[in-house]
């Protein structure tokens, strides 16, 4: 990726149950660290990582972890709809991450000259 450039990532499994999370993680901030800009969009049950009453059972703090992309300047959003049918509600996303639609995801996916799934 040249400078300026866009990565977007979508991850739709949810926390703890693979490693698609830490490579969106890793793959976000070496975006930022190299001075692009890049989105994440948690798709189906990959919005239970914006859970941030989800207690970690050791180290891999994925709300935390989802903070610090806020915190470097990634754009964080979820698809309310899955959300709402897995039960997370608003008051239970970690700060900076918003419920939003597939129209955030369309957005997302206009402005990348790079797009990273993962899921199955």
């Amino acid at each position: 990726m040249s400078q300026g450039k866009h990565m977007c990532i979508i991850v739709q499994t949810g926390p703890y149950l693979s490693e698609n999370f830490d490579t969106a993680y890793a793959l976000a901030m070496a975006a930022r660290s190299a001075g692009h800009e890049a989105s994440l969009f948690f798709y189906v049950d990959g919005v239970g990582n914006l859970n941030q009453k989800i207690s970690s059972p050791g180290e891999r703090n994925i709300a935390h972890m989802v903070e610090k992309l806020v915190e470097a300047g990634v754009r964080v959003a979820g698809c309310g709809a899955c959300a709402r049918f897995r039960g997370i509600t608003k008051d239970m996303m970690v700060a900076g991450a918003h419920l939003g639609s597939l129209v955030d995801l369309a957005e997302m996916l206009g402005e990348a000259d790079a797009v990273v799934s993962l899921g199955f």
